[in-house]
């Protein structure tokens, strides 16, 4: 009997998968986005001006200009007037004063990331960012190794180290450095926890469970702005998104093993063990089933990885566990000229996403309007994309959506760039940018969800968490 069969009759999507899956799906997620998008608050770059002597005034002090039709002044953040005041030269800042509204105390005032330094917090995030390309690759390894629940539970609990270190940084290097290994680390419990709840299911509850776990991800996005807001200095930001991770290491004794990798790996024993506690959870009496695998001869009976051929041949004393990982690898999505195309598609196409979703998000701040409000909706506004991504996969697959999605939303991020601040009758139009900014985050948040179910139906269980 197939494991998809089984798990049918066990109830898909039943009271213990649920739980399990709520567990999972708020451990690998909300975390996931607070350590990803952080540098938005971490980072956020406040109002500045040269530093002015004591009991001295802008005015005297900071260049500045004065828009004709507003009458508004806007001090200039880099220069200051020379020779005591003199207006008739300028020179560069040495020290600034730095506003403590909206921000608080950021990277930025503390280690005077701006003027000709303001490009070193983007370069952070960039490290950052192949930190994440790192884990993508080794944590997909690794969880294909080792399995899934280790994995999820060893970086978590990693995190929370490397995480709090990064609160005692004393330079920008340092901070740079650490949140490295943070990006690497973010990996482990974001993609594997995405692993984890579709292989929980059948493929006929996958689209479900692999999109809607993403609403979690925008729950991170939606509560970050809160904490940045009440926690107004980037250490203590640090730490409050980096602690709560200690209160998921105890689902240790909860969450289950995936039983499609435990069955990939051979290990019955195992996944019977699991399919019984799904069986006396959710309520339902089955005969005795046996599970079949298409990879493994019917003469050879399997138990805890160890294969024993019962037809009289010599033992084969390698472990099926060891035989698939020494068989596949990153290099196994381009053995073939058709896996090959799908990985180069895929890579393509994630790319695209990835770019402009990260861009979108990481810039919430530059958009009119208050920046907390900004971000939280940022986040909101992917709740329901992945309502209606669940939606439109049901209803037309998962290659024409993630076509239309990316159309327009390209389409909405060209449009924003080209609204004016204001009308030539001075009618603001700050409103329309945002909107039209969250109708692109919308699509492109949506088409991220079908791409993470699309790649995980495309490729094997062995290399499932490879392509990511």
């Amino acid at each position: 009997m197939e494991l998809d069969d089984i798990l049918s009759q066990l109830g898909d999507f039943g009271r213990y998968q649920t739980i399990i899956y709520l567990f999972i799906s708020l451990i690998g997620q909300v975390p996931g986005s607070w350590h990803m998008l952080a540098i938005s608050f971490l980072g956020a770059v406040p109002d500045h001006h040269c530093h002015i002597p004591d009991g001295g005034s802008l005015q005297d002090h900071i260049p500045y200009t004065t828009d004709p039709d507003t009458g508004e002044i806007e001090y200039d953040s880099c220069s200051i007037y020379a020779n005591n005041g003199e207006p008739n030269s300028t020179t560069e800042c040495s020290d600034w004063d730095y506003a403590k509204e909206p921000y608080g105390d950021t990277i930025v005032s503390e280690w005077d990331l701006v003027c000709d330094d303001s490009n070193l917090v983007e370069i952070s995030q960039s490290v950052f960012m192949a930190g994440v390309m790192v884990g993508s690759i080794l944590f997909g390894q690794l969880s294909d190794r080792f399995g899934r629940k280790p994995i999820l539970f060893a970086s978590l609990a990693m995190q929370v180290i490397v995480g709090t270190v990064v609160v005692f940084s004393s330079s920008l290097i340092f901070f740079t450095v650490v949140r490295f290994f943070v990006g690497v680390l973010e990996q482990g419990y974001d993609i594997t926890s995405y692993v984890m709840v579709t292989e929980l299911f059948t493929p006929r509850r996958r689209a479900y469970a692999g999109i809607l776990l993403t609403n979690f991800w925008a729950l991170g996005i939606m509560s970050l702005p809160l904490l940045a807001w009440l926690i107004q200095d980037w250490r203590y930001l640090q730490l409050a998104i980096t602690l709560p991770l200690l209160l998921a290491l105890p689902t240790w004794w909860i969450i289950p093993e995936s039983p499609r990798w435990l069955l990939s790996m051979g290990r019955y024993r195992k996944v019977n063990k699991i399919l019984d506690k799904i069986a006396k959870f959710n309520g339902k009496a089955i005969e005795s089933f046996v599970l079949s695998h298409h990879d493994v001869s019917a003469e050879n009976t399997i138990e805890d990885g160890s294969i024993t051929n019962c037809g009289g041949a010599a033992n084969d004393t390698k472990t099926v566990n060891e035989q698939t990982a020494n068989m596949t690898s990153v290099f196994d999505l381009f053995k073939t000229r058709l896996i090959c195309k799908i990985t180069v598609i895929m890579m393509f196409v994630w790319f695209v996403n990835a770019i402009i979703y990260y861009g979108l998000s990481l810039n919430t701040g530059s958009l009119a309007g208050d920046p907390y409000l900004n971000f939280f909706l940022s986040g909101a506004v992917e709740i329901p994309s992945y309502i209606l991504a669940v939606a439109v996969v049901t209803w037309f697959g998962r290659k024409i959506p993630v076509c239309c999605f990316h159309f327009i939303g390209g389409l909405a991020c060209i449009v924003t760039v080209l609204i004016p601040t204001a009308t030539d009758k001075e009618k603001d139009l700050s409103a329309l940018i945002v909107t039209t900014a969250m109708t692109g985050k919308f699509c492109i948040a949506a088409s991220y969800a079908i791409v993470f179910l699309y790649a995980s139906e495309l490729f094997p269980t062995v290399v499932r968490s490879v392509e990511s």
